[in-house]
């Protein structure tokens, strides 16, 4: 048998190949590591603010008030490991699954997927929670604008189309059942002097959500300051009145309505307070007259609602 002198083991040691260089050298890293940790001290620390994950609660069933959010953990585990973890690094879980709407008690329990090795769980505090369940409602309601302050001197917030007109709003039974009505979040008149437009969104309570897709889309309505004025005697005109026929109400008093610098410039022949008989049959002799009016005026009342007529 032939023997290899030192000197040619050396030489062929010094070239042989190492193979897998990566996959040695991370286990020779990970052993060192666990050897490490294996000889640090085992403590026990307090860790507040971990987080809660309600899970498996059904749709038809709403949690109401105010839950639990975060607990607080007693771990044991190496000195290093333990000190560096933050709160939300691990997770909690509260398992709603088959609850019935009423007062429930739920037991809490750590999501071990977020737990490091060597590191146990000792305490949760608290070990469980009550919360309250109720039915989950679906309410269709009307949406109402709400505004705030005052249009420049001179102008006037005439209104404001709304769209969509209503909303879906869902949440707990005893919430949504008494509300009538989904108001949007304020918008600020203030300084405007002319239409514009704006998107916003509609204020709910708590626990309670908008079913709807989209934000509201408002389109605000401004003009001239308003006037409301009297005529005491408006004429009245009877346009197809035959050569036998009688006007017995010659005037009406009317109120309109409209922006301020077109009602002042009125005067009652402005005003066409006017009746047609043609169409109607002879026994007709009292009826409502028809007014021509300027763009943007209306009227809010006519003394008297009939004019008399004699054919």
């Amino acid at each position: 048998m032939n023997r290899l002198s030192p000197a040619r083991l050396f030489h062929r040691l010094r070239h042989a190949r190492i193979e897998n260089k990566g996959l040695k050298a991370l286990s020779l890293s990970l052993a060192v590591l666990l050897f490490i940790v294996s000889r640090q001290p085992v403590i026990d620390l307090r860790l507040a603010g971990v987080p809660i994950e309600y899970r498996g609660l059904s749709p038809e069933v709403k949690i109401v008030g105010s839950a639990e959010q975060t607990v607080s953990l007693r771990l044991s585990g190496p000195r290093d490991i333990v000190r560096s973890l933050a709160p939300n690094q691990l997770l909690v879980i509260a398992d709603l699954s088959g609850k019935e709407p009423g007062e429930r008690v739920v037991q809490l329990k750590v999501d071990e997927g977020f737990l490091p090795d060597n590191v146990k769980v000792m305490q949760i505090e608290p070990a469980s929670i009550r919360i309250k369940l109720e039915p989950n409602l679906t309410k269709r309601l009307r949406v109402e604008a709400q505004f705030s302050g005052k249009v420049m001197e001179g102008r006037e917030f005439y209104g404001v189309e709304i769209y969509p007109r209503e909303v879906e709003i869902e949440g707990p039974q005893s919430v949504v059942s008494k509300m009538e009505r989904a108001l949007t979040e304020k918008v600020s008149l203030d300084g405007r002097d002319a239409d514009f437009q704006t998107s916003v969104e509609v204020e709910i309570p708590e626990d309670s959500r908008v079913k709807t897709p989209g934000r509201i889309k408002l389109s605000v309505k401004i003009g001239e300051e308003r006037l409301l004025r009297r005529f005491a005697n408006a004429p009245v005109r009877w346009i197809d009145k035959g050569a036998a026929g009688w006007l017995l109400t010659k005037t009406v008093r009317l109120e309109v309505f409209g922006p301020k610098s077109v009602v002042e410039s009125l005067s009652a022949d402005d005003l066409r307070v006017e009746v047609k008989t043609a169409s109607l049959p002879p026994s007709v002799t009292s009826l409502t007259p028809q007014i021509q009016l300027p763009a943007n005026i209306e009227i809010r009342n006519i003394i008297p609602r009939e004019v008399k007529v004699k054919r």
